[in-house]
């Protein structure tokens, strides 16, 4: 018996303009958007090995990706802060296993409008693999497209610097004074495939550029590009993340971008994580130029900084696995993540278009209740400051739940509308991570079939376009998997599967964001298919009440 407790960062942006007590700048009745804190912004890696008719390996399903590939609405704001605690609630049973499933959310909303957003002026440095693999599949020429694109929407004010490197380290296009597009421009153009790969220096390079002491009057960032393992100098992943840290903690963004099939997937993400930044997947030219579109409109400028949201259960409540970012760690009735900055997500409508990327991060914490839990689930606290400013800003709600939360009720209970697409797009995930995890073709055809029987059933009553894409994603892995001999039609009864360990995070309880590494083989569980058929959405199903203490 499983719940989960979801953090769902919402937010718009904002020019860092507060008063003394927090409250944001701007019209208080105007609408919130979605907040990125980071990490991976599309599940582009994973989708290509399915284009290759391939079987994808677990860590290409990025939980942080997939759920940034879904366009959420925003719970109305309930505080006069720049960002504010919203939970929301839902019961239910979990679309793989047939096992009951409570979920926590917790929104972070905001009254300021997204239209009025505005950033500073950029110092930034790109970082350009051009190595001889680059030359495979037009990689290179996918990554001229997009800088070429980034270089025409550039601001005046801004200023590009370019570093391309292979087994040496060349600077292209130093900082001027003026921005000189057209050099900048002949620069790209003349990017050629050669030689090895040394991450270490081309990324140091980038850092050096920016300098040890970045101007706090501009946004300092490094865009790094990459199709491959480090084969050239400093090879050490731990080293590389060593080195990336210390320019870091001086203020320096870092922003990831993985090209092709066979670039460090850990070590890209892994960097965008601890920097601030985004990780994308570049699958084509056109992918390019909305990648490096959405870096300068919405990625630059932060909404707030050093952001630290904590959790604590109630009495009978206890902490487990955690999905959606591996920054985050639970264990026993404590949880806490702390990041660098959080920023406006560039996806701002419902309708998918290009690759779905960039709709906002999520976090799911498993809860494993007990018959004699308290009706407080959890005290919940969010704390942060403005751009500009040394105060903290604090935002602490109570949860609490009367119903008995061990208890399965028939129909799913959601405290608010925007729950029924988190909650499909959870279990969605669920049943795509199981089929990577699954050693036989048939287990992991029976994981996709019996949560795509779920999630047909509930998209039914409840239309959701990112749910009818990831269907299209599920059959497609289907189809792959039928390729590769699986041969089954329908989901199994009780079927034990074996499952691959998650080799990053063995031990449940601590942050990681994928693998559910227990001794236990996943039961899959089959309702003739017709899981979920008679689901609906109830509210008022159960008492949900919410505290506030705000400081």
């Amino acid at each position: 018996m499983r719940s989960y407790l979801l953090l769902f960062l919402v937010t718009a942006a904002c020019a860092g303009q507060a008063d003394s007590g927090g409250a944001p700048a701007g019209d208080d009745d105007a609408g919130g958007g979605n907040v990125s804190f980071g990490g991976a912004q599309d599940l582009g890696a994973f989708r290509a090995a399915l284009d290759r008719g391939e079987l994808p390996a677990a860590n290409l399903l990025d939980a942080n990706g997939f759920f940034n590939e879904h366009y959420n609405d925003t719970p109305a704001p309930t505080c006069g802060g720049t960002l504010c605690l919203t939970p929301g609630l839902s019961v239910g049973r979990d679309w793989l296993t047939g096992a009951h499933q409570a979920t926590l959310q917790i929104a972070v909303s905001t009254n300021v409008d997204p239209a009025s957003y505005t950033r500073l002026p950029l110092n930034l440095v790109v970082v350009v693999d051009h190595s001889g693999s680059m030359s495979q599949d037009n990689r290179l020429e996918k990554v001229k497209v997009g800088l070429h694109a980034l270089v025409d929407n550039l601001k005046p004010e801004d200023r590009l610097a370019l570093i391309s490197f292979d087994d040496v380290v060349t600077t292209d296009v130093p900082f001027t004074a003026e921005l000189d597009r057209t050099r900048l421009h002949s620069a790209i153009s003349a990017l050629t495939p050669r030689g090895a790969t040394n991450l270490y220096s081309g990324l140091e390079t980038g850092f050096k550029m920016i300098g040890e002491y970045p101007k706090n009057e501009t946004q300092n960032r490094v865009i790094f590009l990459s199709d491959g393992l480090a084969t050239a100098g400093n090879t050490s992943r731990p080293a590389i993340m060593d080195m990336a840290r210390g320019w870091i903690t001086r203020g320096i963004g870092l922003t990831t971008i993985g090209v092709g099939d066979n670039f460090d997937v850990e070590l890209m993400r892994g960097l965008a994580e601890n920097g601030a930044g985004n990780y994308y997947f570049l699958e084509d030219g056109s992918a390019a130029t909305e990648v490096f579109t959405e870096e300068l409109d919405f990625f630059m400028s932060p909404l707030a900084l050093d952001i630290k949201i904590e959790a604590t259960s109630g009495s009978g409540w206890t902490f487990s696995e955690v999905v959606g970012s591996r920054l985050f760690t639970a264990y026993g009735n404590k949880g806490s993540m702390s990041i660098p900055a959080v920023f406006l997500a560039s996806r701002t409508s419902q309708e998918p278009t290009g690759g779905r990327r960039g709709g906002g991060s999520m976090i799911f914490i498993h809860l494993e209740p007990t018959h004699d839990a308290t009706s407080k689930v959890a005290d919940l606290k969010i704390s942060y400051r403005l751009p500009g400013s040394t105060e903290r800003i604090t935002d602490t709600v109570s949860l609490d739940y009367a119903a008995d939360p061990v208890e399965t009720p028939a129909d799913p209970y959601l405290s608010g509308t925007e729950m029924a697409e988190r909650y499909a797009m959870y279990n969605l995930f669920l049943g795509l991570r199981q089929a990577t995890k699954s050693y036989d073709v048939n287990c992991a055809a029976q994981a996709l079939l019996a949560t795509r029987a779920s999630a047909v059933a509930w998209n039914e009553r409840h239309a959701d376009p990112d749910t009818a894409e990831d269907l299209k994603l599920v059959d497609q892995y289907l189809a792959n998997l039928r390729t590769h001999g699986a041969t089954a039609e329908t989901p199994a009864t009780l079927a034990r599967c074996p499952q691959a360990e998650d080799p990053y995070y063995p031990e449940p309880g601590y942050g990681y964001d994928y693998g559910d590494d227990t001794a236990e083989p996943v039961m899959i569980c089959s309702s003739g298919g017709k899981a979920g058929a008679s689901w609906v959405v109830v509210l008022g199903a159960a008492v949900f009440a919410l505290r506030r203490r705000r400081r």
